[in-house]
Parts: structure tokens; sequence; C-alpha cells
């Protein structure tokens, strides 16, 4: 206790865990081992800067703990039962930012300007993420259209990870209008100019994730403009040029009509209940018939998290032995994920969890439930707290944007 008391004393832990969060976005993009080590001193910067006791203090009363450590505890929990402990190691060692990242929140006091300093630095990473995206345009157009045909994509930052890339884009988008809102004059230009960069190559990209929870949050922010009687009168103009968007991108945007006319081919198969070789689409469904195949042969607590993947190995080959070792996919949500892991149990759990997600306390409760409704419709399309960057950016940017509104509200009450 002495020696942590003397840390505290010698070095200033604020800017550690700040530097901290800098490290880590910087790792986002560069490096998984930054990523990890960053992620590593974040977490021990809080004991430094509050105590021990104090910091476990805070930490049984910090919702974001409780939530998020509940989605890394239950798979530790099925340890129990699971037969692969290798594979169920490996499981836990991915999802450990998810206790990581809110325990190392506990207690930290970003002002405006940290906060600032943190959101322009990752929207830049971004932004020339995206640049670095768009290079193969210009060296072989044709190909790389044609690849978009056949299921392609650009290649993305975050180690080619183009799904958690553009969700992340998404989330740049989102603090980019928070920041609109609060600036004036010239600076208000050159955010609606990156913000407007971002959407066009959230098209030009074409993952279907990226658009779905781009389009849900317009949505919502025309919502809530047009139920100000000051803003009414534009609000039906709006809605029409967000309807006309995406006819506009089809016909102006190649890889993203190139991507529209992939999806409607590969599902005129999967209605049909036919396997396309290749296609995304019936392997995600086939990939959700083999989960409930698994949660009804376990429904109580399901196989455990280190044996899910043989389970579903074994019923695809019930279902269709011809797919490849490549084409089994692990389960196509986070609900059937925790149901093959933990039965109708984990099922319940996890959507509780979720619902939690939406009652933090918050300044603009709008706002805050629009961004964490993004977050949760992730979760029915993907599995994005199965893989190491999705498992990090959906902490760090609900922590993130709810430090921001902390601060907002810290604002309203001076």
């Amino acid at each position: 206790m002495k020696s942590l008391l003397s840390l505290r004393g010698s070095f200033k832990t604020q800017q550690l865990a700040e530097g901290a969060l800098v490290a880590m976005i910087v790792g986002l993009f560069f490096s998984r081992a930054l990523l990890s080590v960053a992620m590593g001193v974040f977490f021990l910067s809080a004991p430094l800067r509050l105590g021990v006791r104090q910091w476990l203090s805070q930490a049984s009363r910090h919702r974001g703990v409780w939530i998020f450590g509940a989605l890394w505890l239950l798979p530790v929990v099925s340890g129990l039962w699971s037969e692969d402990l290798r594979t169920w190691s490996d499981v836990i060692r991915i999802k450990l930012p998810l206790l990581l990242l809110p325990m190392g929140w506990v207690g930290l006091d970003l002002n405006k300007q940290s906060l600032h300093r943190i959101g322009w630095i990752l929207v830049s990473f971004t932004f020339l993420g995206a640049v670095y995206s768009l290079l193969p345009l210009w060296g072989d157009f044709d190909s790389v259209k044609a690849s978009y045909l056949r299921g392609g994509s650009l290649p993305t930052p975050l180690e080619n990870d183009r799904v958690r890339f553009s969700w992340l884009i998404v989330a740049a988008c989102w603090w980019l209008q928070g920041e609109w809102q609060r600036s004036f004059g010239a600076k208000r230009i050159w955010i609606a100019l990156i913000g407007g960069f971002f959407i066009v190559f959230l098209h030009v990209l074409a993952v279907r994730i990226g658009l779905l929870c781009l389009y849900m949050l317009i949505a919502f922010l025309l919502v809530r403009l047009s139920l100000e009687p000051i803003h009414r009168k534009w609000s039906l103009p709006l809605f029409l040029g967000l309807l006309c968007l995406p006819l506009i991108m089809y016909w102006t945007v190649p890889t993203f009509r190139s991507r529209i006319d992939y999806i409607r081919y590969d599902w005129s198969y999967t209605l049909q209940g036919n396997y396309l070789p290749g296609g995304n689409d019936a392997i995600r469904v086939q990939s959700l018939q083999a989960s409930a195949a698994v949660i009804r042969n376990h429904p109580l607590h399901g196989v455990g998290f280190g044996d899910i993947r043989s389970a579903m190995d074994a019923v695809y080959q019930q279902i269709n032995p011809m797919l490849t070792v490549s084409e089994r996919i692990y389960p196509a949500n986070e609900w059937a994920v925790y149901g093959v892991g933990a039965g109708w149990l984990g099922v319940l759990i996890f959507s509780g969890l979720m619902i939690g997600l939406f009652f933090y306390p918050s300044s603009d409760p709008f706002r805050g439930r629009s961004w964490t409704l993004a977050t949760v419709a992730t979760f029915v399309t993907d599995i994005g707290l199965e893989v190491q960057y999705g498992v990090f950016l959906v902490p760090f940017l609900m922590l993130f944007f709810q430090s921001a509104d902390r601060m907002k509200i810290q604002e309203i009450r001076d």
C-alpha cells in the first residue's frame, strides 16, 4: 500500500491515464501490442490515481463496470462446463477489455480540453485511415469495382476489419455532430466538410453495419428536429433528403451500387433456401440455424464459451456438410453467441445487460440512447464482442461519450 501511495505522489496519474488513452488510439491503428500495453497502463492508473480502497468503492457503484464486467464474467463462469479450456482461455483474453476499460475509467476526471483533444485525435486518425482505404481506387478502379460484385471491399485500417472501421467512422460522425452544435463560424464549416467526407466514404466502403447505423442516427436527429418548433419547417425537406441520399449514392458511387447489386444477388439465393458458394448472407442464416440447434440441445447453460466452435461444427455437419471450414462461421450475432455459450440463461442475461445500457444518466437522454441503440444494433447483425477491435471499441466509445456527457452536465450545473 505504501508503494502505491508513493507512486500516487510521484507521478501525475491523471496525465498518465490521458496518455494511455492516446496510446490506445494509436495502437488501434498501428499495433495490437501497443493497444494491449496501453490498456494495461490505463487500468493500473486508476488505483494509482484514487488509491485501492477508493477505486474499488467507486467501481462497485459504476454502471459501466457492472454491465461490461458481466459481459466478461459470464464467459469466465462458463469455464466450469467448457471442455476445451485452451479455447476458453483465448475467449477470456480477447474479452478482457470489457473489464479493463471500465475499471480504468473509474474516477477519471477528464476536463473539456482533454476530451476535445482525445476526440480530435481519434477523428484525425480515422480520417487518415479513410484516405488510406481510398488509395486503391486510384490504382485500379475497375478491379476494385469488380471485387465488390463478388463480396469484396476496400482495404481498411484495424487489420482490414472493415466492419469495425465502418462503425468507427459513424462514431466519428456522431462526435462531430455534437462539436458542430457547439461551434461557430469557420470551425462549423470545417466540421461539416469532414463529416460530409465521412458520409461519402461510408457509401464508397459500403459496409452494411456502418450504413445502417449512419442512417439510423440521422433519422433520430431528424425526428428530434421535427419536434422542435423553431426547426420544424426544415424537417420535411431534410426527411426527403434522407430518403433520396441512398438513391443518389447508388447512381453516383460505383462501389455502393456494386455492393447493393451483390446483396440482391446473394439474397435471391438465400430467400429460396439455397446456398451460394462464397455468399455472405446464406452463411449467416445457416449459422443462426446451427446456433438454434445447439441451444435446443443445451438449453440450460449452453456448451461453454470454449466449445462454441466444436458444437457449431457438429451441427454444420448435419445441416450442410458441403460447407468448408472457413464457411462454418461463429454464431452470426451476439445473442446467439451468448446463447450457445451459456444457454437461455446467457440470452436473458445478455438481453438484460443491453437494456441496462439505455439507463445511463444523461444530460441529453435522447442523444445518449440513440448512440446506445446504434451500438446494440450492431450486435444483432455481427459479433463485435468476439474480436479484439470490437471488444475494445464498444466500451471505449461508450465510456468516452459518457465522459463528454458528464462534462456537459457539470457545465449546466456551473
